[in-house]
């Protein structure tokens, strides 16, 4: 908690040397989003075992096959954000068409 709050707290000083808003604005971002996650898993004590679960069956699925942190990151990090990226240029073209494919497919 104190590292994942210290962290923010560091980005929000570097970004009040910026003479935009843009960088305040990520750094409030980065706290809020920060905030929340440990409102929504801290104070259930059934909730905190969820991550740590997750934590260790990513452990085991990497002792059984090597490759399997390199597929993670692919998928998670390349493939489903070009999924979403595409429903939602679906959704922001000009043509009606694609915005009717768009509601069909979502």
């Amino acid at each position: 908690l104190g590292a994942n709050i210290g962290t923010t707290v560091t980005g929000l000083l570097a970004s009040l040397v910026s003479t935009g808003t843009n960088a305040l604005q990520v750094a409030l971002c980065h706290l809020f989003f920060n905030i929340t996650g440990i409102i929504i898993w801290y104070p259930i004590p059934f909730m905190r075992k969820f991550p740590l679960n997750a934590a260790r069956q990513l452990g085991k699925a990497t002792r059984i096959w090597r490759g399997f942190p390199i597929l993670y990151i692919i998928v998670v990090f390349f493939l489903i954000p070009l999924i979403f990226l595409g429903l939602s240029s679906l959704f922001t073209q000009d043509s009606k068409g694609f915005t009717v494919l768009g509601i069909f497919i979502t």
